[in-house]
């Protein structure tokens, strides 16, 4: 990588592509697409207030690079193709999407080795029309933006269930498997029994017994929230399913951080229902990208980019290597949504200022993990389970089991599961086991929330897949890993929200996002280069601007 030979302008005021001064874009769109992306509106807002406007055009011959075709490379193309740009995306990969893969009969998978030479780990044998979302695998309703693309590429949309009460959580010491329905209702009756003896307040006492489901004399003896013992019957009316003691419920911990999982994930706003998910695997949103890019954009398979140089023309150069030879292309414009622990291994020569130099070779990601099946009968619906979508909580590495939310009661009986999710150590633990491993690893953990793990005749080995997104190929990683109180972190995220070369190279996807991990924040953060380009949002910040980093943690795993 080459060393720094100039710095960004940092002033006191911003400036825009013309080089007129602005403190804050005056447009109100504009304006809150700024706030949300600098942190100011809240961390979980995305600054929507309606479909971009097309704003001003440009000149015909106005050329741009856009380096990697994710999801923000493919919103950057589109919505500057549909300005008037020539767009030419470079991707790494046989493959448009990025993180956005749905894995499918035929697809061959690859992983990194410890020398980074790509090794072949599965080829998927789903059975015909069935796929499994490696990469993202919901939309919150509050994502407008994707929610928008979706409808105008005609992507259609299903319910995405988060959570029902059938889904099962788990402990190890003590070992439990429990309903989530019985588990969240009786710590509320429990809750409510022990505040309903503390208490003289009439009115809260009623609340409480609402809430908690109590008796006449304010005690909790069970709920038919929690689910009946047995079946209805006609002849028979079961009593409620026995409820947890208190003791019980303090002694399983469900709720402590250092649980690999987080019980009320679906309870916070990222989750909270309702979801979506695309009709036939999240890769159609990429398909609808693909469907819809304006005439003169240009799409390269198979151009992994080797040197971006910063041109004393005031023109972007970038050499890459496709099928064996090296090529270059020059362009006015460069947009890069190549993640920043793939870009701090390609050369960058020519102005980079060192702050952006010093961000793309320490920005952390995160290591996660999924594992997919195919199960040849969907015994999570049968009688015994009733399990229709949501997710099982486990005390395990595998720390998740996603049921479809699709082809309910489907006539082949099939259907497939997401085995095992993971994060930070776990993931990196997991991942070091040999892909088939991984398997074997998976299965043990699944068997303890449903024994037909057990029977390979239901859930074949040779059906099942696993991706570890850090090792994955122009990837290595599955989201920048930011930690809002970091010092070095908040400088680094205020870095990428800013241009270099003096308005002709920008970062784009969700690592520049107050939403990483998120198809939305990768939308927003290319929404948020197109209006630097046109001039409608600041190249630069000023050093008084404060920019809250976002939390991953949070926005991906829960709080």
């Amino acid at each position: 990588m080459s060393e720094n030979t100039g710095s960004i302008g940092n002033t006191g005021n911003v400036s825009n592509i013309g080089n007129e001064p602005v403190t804050a874009p005056a447009d109100a769109a504009a304006n809150a697409l700024f706030q949300a992306m600098i942190g100011a509106a809240g961390p979980e807002a995305t600054g929507w207030t309606g479909p971009p406007a097309l704003g001003r055009g440009v000149p015909d011959d106005t050329d741009v690079l856009i380096l990697g075709g994710g999801i923000a490379g493919l919103t950057a193309a589109y919505e500057l193709g549909r300005r008037g740009y020539h767009c030419t995306v470079l991707e790494a990969q046989e493959r448009l999407g990025g993180r956005n893969r749905t894995a499918r009969n035929g697809d061959e998978l690859y992983e990194v080795d410890a020398a980074g030479d790509p090794q072949h780990t599965y080829t998927c044998t789903f059975d015909d029309g069935l796929y499994l979302n490696l990469g993202p695998g919901r939309i919150p309703y509050h994502h407008r933006r994707v929610l928008h693309y979706c409808s105008t590429f005609g992507v259609a949309l299903e319910p995405y269930i988060m959570n029902t009460t059938a889904n099962l959580a788990t402990t190890r010491q003590p070992a439990h498997r429990w309903a989530y329905g019985r588990l969240d209702n009786d710590v509320r009756g429990r809750v409510a029994e022990a505040l309903a003896e503390l208490t003289d307040d009439e009115e809260l006492t009623d609340l409480l017994r609402f809430f908690g489901s109590l008796d006449a004399q304010d005690e909790y003896s069970g709920s038919t929230r929690s689910g009946y013992s047995k079946p209805l019957d006609v002849h028979d009316f079961p009593k409620p399913v026995p409820p947890l003691s208190l003791r019980e419920i303090l002694d399983s911990g469900f709720w402590k951080k250092e649980r690999p999982y987080h019980f009320y994930q679906p309870s916070d706003y990222l989750w909270q229902s309702a979801l979506f998910q695309p009709v036939g695997g999240m890769d159609r949103i990429v398909e609808g990208f693909k469907r819809h890019l304006p005439w003169s954009t240009v799409t390269v398979l198979g151009a992994e980019v080797k040197k971006i140089t910063l041109l004393e023309t005031g023109r972007v150069r970038v050499d890459f290597d496709r099928g064996g030879t090296t090529q270059h292309a020059e362009a006015a414009y460069c947009v890069s949504n190549i993640p920043l622990s793939v870009l701090r291994n390609i050369e960058l020569r020519g102005d980079f200022s060192g702050g952006f130099l010093d961000a793309v070779v320490n920005v952390p990601f995160e290591k996660t993990c999924k594992v997919g099946w195919q199960a040849d009968r969907r015994f999570w619906e049968d009688d015994g389970n009733q399990i229709y979508g949501g997710i099982s909580w486990v005390d395990d590495p595998i720390t998740q089991i996603w049921y479809p939310s699709n082809d309910y009661f489907s006539p082949t009986g099939t259907g497939t599961l997401t085995g095992a999710y993971n994060f930070g150590a776990v993931a990196e633990a997991f991942s070091a086991h040999d892909p088939q491993k991984r398997l074997v690893e998976a299965r043990e953990g699944a068997k303890k929330v449903h024994p037909e793990f057990g029977e390979e005749d239901v859930v074949p080995t040779g059906h099942g897949v696993s991706v570890a997104w850090h090792k994955v190929p122009h990837q290595l990683g599955g989201w920048a890993a930011w930690k809002p109180k970091d010092t070095d972190h908040q400088r680094w995220y205020k870095q990428l929200l800013q241009a270099e070369g003096g308005g002709r190279f920008f970062v784009t996807g969700d690592q520049a996002s107050p939403l990483p991990g998120w198809q939305e924040g990768a939308m927003m953060s290319a929404q948020y280069v197109v209006g630097q380009m046109q001039g409608s949002l600041p190249l630069t910040l000023a050093p008084e601007v404060r920019v809250a980093v976002p939390d991953s943690v949070a926005l991906t795993q829960g709080r």
